[in-house]
């Protein structure tokens, strides 16, 4: 499930998320990414950060929302909330049936007055649903400033509380086992990719901790980041011992 929509105007915007292109992604019933999610009533402490874009899987551009919301206390007061003031303006997306899959190419504008760079996400989801790719691409936006002081970037993946993560030894893959002991892989071949703390806030009991898987970039030098999340037919025991083989240098003839 992908946001691929602008946000809605002001007068409708005061619960609205800036998580413009973000997904989910389930397998069966198991809920593997996610985004944090809206808190319950009297639980307003947390509102403001479920609404920011590091809060939903995505890119953040130097830990800035794509939109931004009113501040002032007057003004919340009067409109009842915080509503959305700025945000992207052109949000684009295209889904096409092709060979391997379902193609679906995105972008927003919402970096571009602020940072000079656009958006751009292409999702590859395979016809039996096994395998997902993604590629996430900050490009100089025409007439934008590409700042270099503030070209950093954070993609980030949040996960359900019952999916148990673990970073996999070459730093460039993180292992999911879901509640059924079903197995996926997450990899980035060219980056490093960290695992960190996240809420998930849409639960009935109240937030509760989870992982994000966090990738950590620079726009000027590396603009785009290849990721992917695998099905796997094997045990969690096989996965790993796979992997470590995989890794082990080959002997000299």
């Amino acid at each position: 499930i992908v946001d691929a929509g602008s946000p809605p105007p002001p007068n409708v915007s005061q619960d609205a998320h800036a998580g413009c292109l973000s997904f989910e992604l389930s397998s069966g019933p198991s809920r593997i990414v996610i985004n944090c999610g809206m808190p319950g009533t009297n639980r307003e402490s947390w509102r403001g950060f479920a609404r920011s874009t590091p809060a939903h899987s995505t890119v953040t551009c130097h830990d800035t929302s794509s939109c931004s919301f009113v501040e002032r206390s007057a003004m919340k007061k009067l409109l009842q909330g915080a509503p959305i003031v700025s945000g992207p303006s052109r949000v684009e997306n295209r889904r096409e049936e092709v060979a391997n899959g379902v193609l679906l190419t995105t972008s927003h504008d919402g970096y571009r007055d602020r940072f000079g760079v656009l958006h751009q996400r292409v999702i590859m989801v395979k016809h039996d649903g096994s395998r997902v790719d993604g590629e996430d691409t900050l490009e100089p936006a025409q007439g934008g400033r590409h700042r270099a002081a503030q070209a950093d970037y954070a993609l980030r993946f949040h996960l359900h509380p019952q999916v148990k993560a673990s970073r996999l030894g070459d730093a460039k893959g993180v292992m999911l086992v879901l509640p059924n002991r079903e197995v996926w892989t997450f990899e980035a071949a060219d980056d490093k990719v960290d695992l960190e703390e996240s809420v998930f806030l849409a639960g009935n009991d109240g937030p509760r901790r989870s992982t994000q898987i966090v990738i950590r970039q620079n726009s000027i030098e590396a603009p785009s980041v290849r990721w992917s999340f695998v099905r796997s037919n094997s045990s969690p025991q096989a996965t790993s011992a796979r992997r470590a083989a995989r890794r082990e240098p080959e002997l000299p003839l």
